[in-house]
């Protein structure tokens, strides 16, 4: 995916601090005075994190009727809601570019984002239901056991990890839930602490979508296994097309982002996960009516 004309010039704003605050006032004008020329999302992909969700945004905004977000990841409805519904709409095409698509080109014309904070960030789904009720809505799961070590190396690769894996899960409470608590008392608080560190919680599915159908129907939704997708991107990427009304394709490449590589885990942590896992599993497979083969 090609890189925003904001995305490429932001790094460079962010080290000349007086240019830096000019575009900011001057880009959040810019959204006041524009916000009614531009959309709302068609789909959002809501997480979870490395679970795939880069490169399913990779394959769907090369389809000819899909037009991307300016980021990948605006997080707009988890870490930066206080900049305002106009921001927000600033991030996605205009209705102009969808008339002259549909009109003159004679395609369909869709647009998304995906922001891996808000499957489980606990405020993102009443604020989504307020703004976009019909808005369709993509979860790639992988194994909870191998999101949670990836999730980990990410951050041990990112110097934002000390502790072996082991001391990591061991710790995670006394680590998180203090803050997980401030999350749920103030919808403006977002705690990079409880993001990076909370393995295992975030890996519990069944209790952040458990929260969503609170708010959306499950047909609203589309839940993917992430190993499938890996699997047979092919297959999985026009099954969202499918999702999404839009007319199949096939990809010249199927390249995987942001891919890790790291040791593997040692097997009596495996055995563990397993059996930690497995109850929080089985009541999410009841909660979407389907099984994933993560037992094995």
């Amino acid at each position: 995916m090609k890189k925003s004309f904001r995305q490429k010039v932001r790094p460079w704003l962010i080290q000349h601090q007086p240019l830096y605050d000019l575009a900011r006032a001057t880009h959040r004008t810019y959204c006041n005075l524009t916000n009614s020329i531009h959309m709302l999302p068609d789909f959002i992909i809501i997480g979870a994190a490395k679970g795939g969700t880069s490169s399913l945004y990779d394959y769907l905004t090369q389809h000819p009727s899909i037009y991307s977000c300016v980021v990948k990841e605006p997080n707009y409805f988890a870490m930066y809601y206080d900049r305002g519904i106009n921001w927000y709409k600033s991030c996605f095409p205009t209705t102009l570019k969808k008339y002259n698509v549909t009109t003159f080109e004679k395609k369909k014309f869709v647009t998304g984002e995906a922001s891996t904070q808000y499957y489980w960030y606990p405020h993102t789904p009443k604020r989504i239901k307020k703004i976009i009720p019909k808005i369709k809505l993509i979860l790639l799961l992988r194994n909870p056991i191998d999101r949670s070590y990836s999730h980990y190396n990410m951050n041990v690769n990112g110097g934002k990890e000390d502790l072996s894996f082991e001391e990591a899960i061991d710790q995670e409470k006394e680590r998180t839930q203090e803050e997980y608590k401030k999350i749920l008392e103030n919808e403006y608080y977002f705690s990079p602490k409880y993001t990076r560190q909370a393995y295992l919680a975030k890996s519990i599915y069944v209790n952040f979508l458990s929260e969503w159908l609170k708010y959306f129907s499950l047909d609203q939704f589309l839940i993917i296994k992430s190993e499938d997708f890996y699997e047979d991107p092919n297959k999985i990427y026009n099954e969202v097309l499918g999702f999404l009304d839009l007319p199949s394709t096939q990809l010249k490449n199927y390249k995987i982002t942001r891919k890790g590589t790291y040791d593997r885990m040692k097997p009596d942590t495996r055995t563990k996960l397993l059996d930690y896992f497995k109850p929080h599993n089985e009541k999410l497979f009841k909660l979407i009516g389907k099984r994933f083969d993560w037992d094995k």
